[in-house]
């Protein structure tokens, strides 16, 4: 009987140090999250220098704000428009305001790679031309899976 104590206070004592060292570990050691790639300043991508690089660098943050608001104005919209399944209520102007902050989007987000490539020569355009088409197929729906029978 005292052998088999002796092995489950040694086992127990085991668990304790190695739940100690791991969140000892977890303590000291800091979490950095992953690069995430959409995250990467397009001056990088396009290797631009000096002045270009600082003005696009400028550009890319203010239509990343920019941004950034007009999609939260999106899901809001759009939370307020599926709060009105069942009610009656119209959704003409609902309608209408989506439409009107994607056009803007659309449109600040033209402009905005427009006004990047007045800061590149001719193989950096070519470079953000690729860039931008990447994207465009990232937008698009993937290959619809085989249907089972």
């Amino acid at each position: 009987m005292m052998k088999g104590t002796r092995f489950y206070k040694l086992l127990i004592l085991a668990l304790v140090i190695l739940n100690i060292c791991t969140l000892a570990y977890f303590q000291l050691t800091k979490y950095t999250p992953p690069p995430r790639p959409n995250k990467q300043e397009i001056s990088k991508t396009l290797e631009l220098k000096g002045d270009a690089k600082s003005s696009v660098n400028a550009l890319e943050k203010d239509h990343h704000n920019r941004k950034k608001t007009l999609v939260h104005r999106d899901h809001e919209l759009h939370e307020k428009l599926f709060n009105r399944i069942g009610s009656g209520k119209p959704t003409h102007d609902l309608l209408n305001q989506i439409g009107k902050n994607k056009e803007e989007i659309e449109s600040m987000t033209f402009i905005f790679f427009d006004e990047v490539a007045e800061h590149c020569n001719d193989r950096q355009k070519e470079k953000l031309i690729k860039f931008v088409q990447r994207r465009l197929n990232r937008l698009r729906p993937g290959p619809r899976p085989p249907r089972r029978r």
